[in-house]
């Protein structure tokens, strides 16, 4: 019977023990390790539409209703658009947020400047293409049997052309991007693909839209056009 009390006693000392080691092991840190907050949920809106109708119905009211307040509007509208266009003409860092991510960057900004300086032989394939392919049966004709080598000793002229100004295309920008942002963390083969990805296009068609001409001396490519 004496020996029941004993046991208890154990237990109750236990837990005290442990607090003990508790504290010791929180002392060495010197702080309690504080508990993460748990994330909230998103809340619903106020009124949410139960119905497309009711959308389209809170969609109408959020919308102008009068002819001068949606001249306004589309002013408005017009207004930021031309004032965005310009800023990203111009390579202000203040609208560089404004372009797709693969077009965010002073790096960026000097390699798509170094492209449209330059005449490069990918912007006039298209034109090569359509014309061989015009004049392909009138060389087939005239030569005869050595129509069709002609016609592919052609192609392959133009397509070593393309590589050829292509690999010159990327050095250059490597070397100028190099020497005017030593410290940059672009990717030489993405940097490459987008120079030669630009290249091929129209100049009409480049986006974001060209800044320079051909005649844009080396010092002024990649820098803030200002008034």
């Amino acid at each position: 019977m004496a020996k029941k009390p004993e046991k208890a006693t154990d237990k109750a000392e236990d837990p005290v023990e442990e607090t003990a080691e508790e504290r010791r092991a929180t002392d060495k840190k010197g702080k309690a390790t504080p508990k993460q907050p748990k994330k909230q949920k998103a809340r619903p809106p106020a009124n949410p539409p139960m119905s497309y109708k009711e959308m389209r119905q809170q969609r109408k009211a959020a919308t102008p209703k009068s002819k001068e307040e949606k001249k306004a509007f589309r002013d408005a509208r017009r207004s930021e658009r031309a004032k965005i266009s310009e800023g990203q003409w111009r390579g202000d860092p203040l609208y560089d947020q404004y372009h797709l991510p693969r077009d965010k960057g002073k790096v960026r900004l000097l390699a798509r400047d170094i492209v449209d300086s330059r005449r490069n032989v990918a912007q006039y394939l298209f034109f090569f293409a359509i014309a061989l392919l015009i004049l392909s049966p009138v060389i087939a004709t005239g030569i005869g049997a050595y129509g069709n080598l002609a016609i592919n000793l052609i192609w392959l002229v133009i397509l070593l052309s393309v590589v050829v100004d292509s690999v010159i295309l990327v050095r250059k920008t490597k070397r100028l991007v190099n020497k005017r942002y030593p410290d940059n963390s672009e990717r030489s083969a993405g940097l490459a693909w987008y120079v030669i990805s630009r290249s091929i296009m129209f100049r009409s068609m480049r986006q974001p839209r060209i800044r320079m001409t051909y005649k844009a001396k080396e010092d002024d490519l990649g820098k803030v056009i200002k008034d």
